[in-house]
């Protein structure tokens, strides 16, 4: 696996990110224009983050002329991508801060039937190429994991750093403090305690990398997804049986993630396109579905495949 601390990453192109930094478009790294994006290690103990893409609400997208997927493919960029991808979920102060949605036993039963199953399938059409040898993402069973961390106190509302470091608990919980270098790491807000600028910025989530102690991993910044409404994608379609029309925004904003963090993880240096972004961006709030999970059924939006030129929830 190759290290994601070691990659400079050339600036995305204008087309793709000429609005004002208060505003959120599907694929948008926030950076001036011609920057290139360059990871460092070795910052001490405080995580730095290395530049983040955001998944717009529905009403920005909208508002940005999205009512279509977009179907350029992506472009691999030469850096690295979770080939054996583990999900760490962290709910953060989920205790304190009540759950009225039930968000922590649906990310539960979620865990134990995402791995291998047909969206994630989706990812595996995607690689990294190390030393000049070729390796694809896999879909391996039982890779999510869930930590309801109710010890580390929560903000009212979660500064990039905060969350961030709340990432790097997660590190410490789940791998002992070594980071995995095949490691999603997403940090959940519980209800009412949402990051700053969700909604009010145009967005819904977004995820990135963050860097410490010369480490590097892929983190995701979750806001309680039912807080949200209708602008994060509640009631967006008939829920199914296994999740209510309120919690269906979670699942689909979630796998929009970490489907990115997995093939983009250190953005935009593995897979990306300059016009319309990464693999969910180019799908994003567009053929929303009831997708099955063995016996289970969520929510969710597709991905973009290369090889059907198209956005799809199975190969």
């Amino acid at each position: 696996m190759r290290n994601l601390t070691k990659f400079a990453v050339a600036g995305i192109a204008a087309a793709a990110i000429v609005v004002p930094l208060a505003s959120v478009s599907a694929g948008i790294n926030h950076a001036p224009a011609g920057v290139t994006h360059t990871s460092y290690s070795g910052f001490g103990s405080a995580p730095v983050s290395l530049g983040r893409i955001y998944m717009p609400t529905v009403q920005a997208h909208r508002n940005f002329g999205k009512t279509r997927p977009d179907t350029a493919p992506l472009t691999y960029r030469n850096g690295a991508v979770l080939t054996v991808p583990e999900e760490y979920i962290i709910l953060w102060g989920f205790k304190g801060a009540t759950d009225p949605d039930k968000i922590a036993k649906l990310m539960k039963a979620y865990a134990k039937v995402y791995g291998g199953s047909a969206i994630a399938g989706v990812l595996t059409q995607y690689y990294q190429v190390v030393g000049g040898t070729t390796t694809y993402i896999s879909n391996p069973t039982h890779n999510v994991k869930v930590w309801e961390d109710n010890a580390d106190a929560v903000p009212a509302h979660a500064s990039d750093s905060q969350v961030q470091a709340e990432a790097w608990a997660g590190v410490q919980h789940f791998n002992g403090g070594t980071a995995d270098p095949n490691g999603a790491y997403i940090v959940v807000s519980p209800y009412h305690h949402d990051p700053q600028g969700f909604l009010s910025s145009g967005w819904c989530a977004y995820h990135g990398a963050s860097s410490k102690s010369g480490q590097t991993i892929s983190y995701t910044n979750m806001p309680y997804m039912p807080d949200g409404g209708s602008s994060c994608g509640a009631n967006f379609v008939s829920p199914p049986n296994d999740e209510t029309g309120q919690d269906e925004g979670f699942t689909i904003v979630l796998n929009h993630e970490y489907s990115e963090s997995v093939t983009d993880p250190n953005p935009p240096s593995g897979w990306y396109n300059n016009s319309f972004g990464e693999i969910g961006d180019e799908c994003a709030w567009t053929n929303i579905q009831n997708d099955p999970f063995g016996a289970k059924s969520y929510t969710m939006q597709p991905e973009y495949s290369n090889k059907t030129a198209s956005c799809v929830h199975s190969l």
